[in-house]
């Protein structure tokens, strides 16, 4: 169900489930230091280890439509097994066709968050203009055999879909970016702010709900965890401060809630939502 902060409505949309072994993306981690979480979180575990989602963000503010990241695509998707993406069927079941679409920001280009920005050699969403993080941009476009995810845009460029950005634009009177580096070099946030009500959506700040209690816990996918570090700390004290709400595209169960403090840690607790 849709989320209202002031005037703007936020969609969740979901792509897939993923689910990654601990000691991939956290290998120092122990079973004493993932137990209180995996008793917070038990839906955010698995047998494999932790049970992510591949999620994006629809965001109405007037008559603008944006829609944060892309997902993984439509697949089959080899890493995952062969298996294939909805965020497109997602999206036009909770009345978003793709024509309606006006703006595309990604947060940052790693694969996971371009994947449907092409379909069939032609931009999915056919009248909206993308937005991309140069220095992301920079960064993995010099070299496409390594990062084969560029060829979802690269060609956006080279049909003048593409628009770069740098730290803070405004994409409508109440949406902005955010810059949120560490992840990668150009990783930003977005924020929706409409009258006296917030919600940021965080890309990749943190993949799991136990970073926000312990945002000095890099993962492996963070390019420069320093940064990371001091982002992801300064980003969780904030949101638990003023009580704004918070938007993660990889938390189970449509990511969008609030970060408060519960019996000495700093908890995210979902609003309720369905896919």
């Amino acid at each position: 169900m849709p989320v209202t902060v002031g005037n703007c409505e936020i969609i969740p949309v979901h792509d897939l489930p993923l689910n990654f072994p601990i000691a991939m993306m956290f290998p120092t981690l122990t079973e004493d230091d993932l137990a209180p979480y995996r008793e917070l979180y038990p839906g955010a575990f698995s047998p494999v280890g932790l049970a992510l989602d591949c999620g994006s963000f629809v965001i109405r503010s007037g008559d603008v439509t944006v829609v944060v990241d892309t997902g993984m695509g439509p697949g089959p998707i080899a890493m995952l097994g062969g298996a294939k993406g909805n965020l497109v069927p997602d999206m036009v079941s909770k009345g978003v066709p793709v024509a309606s679409v006006d703006i595309v920001v990604h947060t940052h280009l790693h694969f996971d968050h371009v994947g449907w920005n092409i379909v069939d050699a032609r931009p999915t969403f056919p009248n909206a203009t993308y937005y991309a993080p140069r220095a992301d941009y920079e960064l993995f476009a010099d070299n496409v055999v390594a990062n084969p995810h560029m060829t979802q845009v690269i060609p956006l460029m080279e049909l003048g879909k593409l628009e770069m950005y740098d730290g803070k634009i405004d994409l409508t009177p109440e949406v902005s970016t955010v810059p949120s580096a560490g992840h990668t070099p150009g990783h930003h946030s977005i924020l929706v702010k409409s009258g006296s009500e917030t919600l940021l959506v965080l890309g990749d700040v943190a993949h799991h709900p136990f970073q926000v209690d312990r945002p000095d816990w890099s993962d492996t996918f963070d390019l420069d965890h320093e940064q990371a570090d001091a982002n992801r700390t300064q980003i969780m004290e904030q949101l638990e401060r003023d009580g704004g709400l918070a938007a993660f595209g990889h938390f189970k169960g449509g990511g969008i809630g609030r970060l408060v403090r519960e019996n000495g840690r700093r908890v995210f607790r979902a609003l309720s939502l369905a896919h």
